[in-house]
């Protein structure tokens, strides 16, 4: 079975674009949360989130710490750049900036077809891989975690 060719090794992190999406506040997070808990309780779910530029780089300094102090010290931060930027301060160790076409960063929706994306993922052996949800479909994230597990991998 191809399948089998996925070592332990192979590190990846399931997460998100955004942590905010308008239709995970019945869905997603537990009734009543307010706002400003949701990136903690994001960060037990998922391994990181991918945040584009315009979401990250105007940012005031405080918001990197608020962000850093939200999270356990695993999760990471992906921040979207076209440049090599130096990532914030506060989130040193936490986060990578990484460019739209980074081979590491596999993305996938809710159209997404599961043994394609598995054998997309069978190409990285040894190095860590960011598989991002783009569109925040549940659904398909939960599939995602499922096949990671039967990869051996779990989320």
């Amino acid at each position: 079975m191809i399948y089998e060719l996925i070592t332990q090794e192979m590190r990846v992190l399931l997460g998100v674009q955004g942590w905010d999406w308008p239709a995970w506040t019945h869905a997603f997070f537990p009734e009543g949360m307010p706002e400003e808990w949701r990136l903690t309780y994001f960060n037990t779910q998922f391994e990181c989130v991918l945040l584009s530029a315009s979401q990250w780089q105007a940012l005031p300094a405080h918001e990197y710490a608020r962000w850093a102090g939200d999270t356990h010290d695993k999760f990471m931060f992906l921040l979207q750049s076209e440049h090599d930027e130096p990532v914030p301060q506060a989130l040193r160790g936490r986060a990578r900036c990484i460019a739209e076409g980074d081979a590491r960063l596999v993305s996938f929706d809710k159209g997404t077809d599961l043994k394609n994306l598995a054998e997309t993922l069978m190409q990285f052996q040894d190095e860590p891989v960011y598989l991002v949800s783009r569109d925040g479909d549940l659904s398909q994230l939960e599939r995602v975690r499922t096949l990671l597990e039967l990869l051996g991998r779990s989320a």
